[in-house]
């Protein structure tokens, strides 16, 4: 005597249940590591020469070097149409350069001239929207330079060395 299985009684299958959710599962980790990739830990935009050395990326960090032993700190001040730069102590006569530099696409990195003002350098630069950048203050002679990270609606950004003296 041959006994029929009920239809409809796929859930109650644990092999059908496997079938489901492991490919269901590689799409979501596969989202999910798109995300991890694009956000701010996953930074891979550097504007800075690079030399490759069997395989390996070596940037010089003589710049944040020397920033951390002059003791180079600042500030952005972000105001409507324009941002305020200050770094304490005096860090000389010639303008420094701002760098918004995106954190995934390099393209879309920005250089802003800036101009002596009473409190520091003045940029004509405008930051809004829902875009985060890496910001940077670069000497005009690259000796030395102050990174920050800007997040949107934030009205200031602390700026120092990204590496520091021992």
């Amino acid at each position: 005597m041959t006994q029929e299985k009920p239809q409809g009684q796929w859930r109650r299958n644990p092999v059908a249940w496997l079938m489901i959710l492991i490919p269901a599962a590689t799409v979501v980790a596969g989202f999910w590591t798109l995300w991890l990739a694009a956000s701010e830990s996953g930074v891979d935009s550097n504007p800075d020469i690079v030399r490759r050395t069997a395989q390996i990326q070596v940037t010089s960090l003589e710049p944040d070097e020397n920033a951390s032993r002059l003791g180079l700190r600042g500030r952005v001040i972000i105001e409507a149409g324009s941002v305020l730069v200050e770094v304490t102590p005096s860090a000389g006569t010639i303008a420094p350069q701002l760098q918004l530099v995106h954190p995934i696409e390099d393209s879309l990195d920005r250089a802003v001239n800036l101009v002596p003002d009473p409190r520091g350098w003045r940029g004509a630069v405008t930051l809004g929207g829902e875009q985060a950048w890496h910001l940077r203050v670069v000497a005009a002679d690259a000796s030395w330079r102050v990174v920050g990270r800007y997040y949107p609606g934030d009205t200031e950004v602390q700026l120092e060395p990204a590496v520091s003296s021992q």
